[in-house]
């Protein structure tokens, strides 16, 4: 079990690698865009119609992947101040309540967000761009599979860490 484990927070630590990769171009790409949106406005007069559109795609998929990420190392729900207070069996109990709330946040997330990026791919495009709208729908299913692998993550204990992540004895 060690091993697997071990292996498993092994890959996940690539996984999140290749998730913060893309996280990074996706915002440098969001910054280059704003201020080439902004040189154009200001300095040229004319703005470019179409830079709202990239970039409000950008933002989408950076802020999602970005939330499935954070999601390893419990960043998101919770209060700490009154957590502590508690056990560490107790304690390990609220993570495994929080991942599992996760999950079921997960599952929506995935389901229906496949199901409204199909719907709205057969029917819709953004209007300068012209480019298919399931792009900006189908970050919600992806970021839902990193946040629901990073979840379960979140509970697992990494034996390549010499705590065992407040894990009840």
């Amino acid at each position: 079990m060690q091993k697997f484990l071990s292996s498993f927070h092994t890959a996940l630590d690539y996984l999140e690698k290749a998730t913060y990769a893309v996280v990074i171009l996706l915002a440098g790409l969001l910054l280059f865009n704003t201020t080439l949106g902004m040189f154009f406005d200001h300095f040229v007069g004319e703005s470019i119609p179409w830079t709202e559109e990239v970039n409000t795609l950008l933002f989408i998929w950076v802020a999602l992947l970005g939330a499935g990420v954070i999601a390893r190392y419990g960043g998101h729900i919770g209060v700490d101040t009154i957590t502590e207070r508690f056990s560490s069996p107790v304690q390990y109990g609220f993570k495994v309540l929080h991942a599992l709330l996760a999950l079921v946040v997960v599952w929506v997330m995935v389901q229906y967000g496949t199901q409204l990026a199909r719907f709205v791919g057969k029917s819709q495009s953004s209007l300068y761009l012209d480019i298919n709208m399931s792009w900006y729908y189908f970050a919600v299913p992806v970021a839902g599979l990193i946040l629901g692998i990073f979840s379960i993550a979140y509970v697992l204990p990494d034996p390549r860490k010499k705590e065992l992540n407040a894990q009840p004895d």
